[in-house]
């Protein structure tokens, strides 16, 4: 797997694989068009599987009698796995979901308090979302999350690339292949859903999730095909 390529590598990539040419005489439309393709390949690889190079644990702390607190920075928040309070030397599993009745157990308005927090959740709180705890806290803790980091930008010449350089090439190529009606657009194709199985396969080999406080798990999502093509 070759990761961390620039988009200009990825760009001189995907020339060479459709077999145009790698010369800067190529028009400026033709390179931002190529350059989108790229980022929304990339994009729609990133939803569709759960890679395990881009799983982080990231932390929060948490004050006494603080109710609301600012996201964790680079955490897909769509994307998040296990949620847990360390508490008393132990990872004690932090469900999702704040509602009424945890607010008729204890009040957070009324400054009610205790340890350790057992929920959370995600709040507008009048200018952005910030994540919720409940109950309030009685003592400094520290809230840790599993999940997905968010992906990063894929803008600049120099920007690199989050997943494999070859599978986004090999896509983006089958999608361009396909629009020029191409006769080698399937094959193609082929060779991108054979590495998307061969890299999430070796992903998966000899390895189990752990998630805090909770063991091992094993979890894959059947997502839809990345590029539908017809050669």
């Amino acid at each position: 797997m070759a990761r961390n390529k620039t988009l200009a590598q990825l760009v001189s990539g995907l020339r060479l694989e459709i077999g145009s040419t790698n010369s800067v005489s190529v028009g400026a439309d033709f390179e931002e068009n190529v350059k989108q393709l790229l980022r929304r390949t990339q994009e729609l690889l990133y939803d569709d599987y759960d890679w395990p190079h881009l799983n982080v644990i990231t932390s929060k702390a948490l004050t006494a009698g603080s109710r609301f607190y600012d996201m964790p920075a680079d955490l897909n928040f769509d994307r998040i796995a296990n949620v847990a309070i360390l508490y008393g030397g132990t990872y004690v599993p932090v469900k999702r979901g704040i509602g009424f009745q945890e607010y008729s157990s204890y009040d957070p308005a009324a400054d009610e308090r205790t340890d350790p927090v057992k929920r959370w959740g995600v709040r507008y709180t009048g200018s952005a979302d910030q994540i919720e705890v409940w109950p309030l806290p009685a003592s400094a803790q520290t809230l840790y999350f599993e999940g997905i980091r968010d992906l990063p930008a894929l803008t600049s010449d120099s920007d690199v690339a989050a997943l494999d350089d070859q599978l986004i090439i090999l896509y983006a190529a089958a999608e361009m292949l396909a629009k020029s009606k191409s006769a080698n657009a399937g094959a193609v194709q082929q060779k991108a859903q054979d590495r998307y199985s061969r890299l999430k396969s070796n992903s998966k080999s000899g390895s189990a999730r752990i998630q805090l406080g909770l063991g091992d798990t094993r979890q894959d999502r059947n997502g839809p095909s990345i590029v539908q093509v017809a050669s």
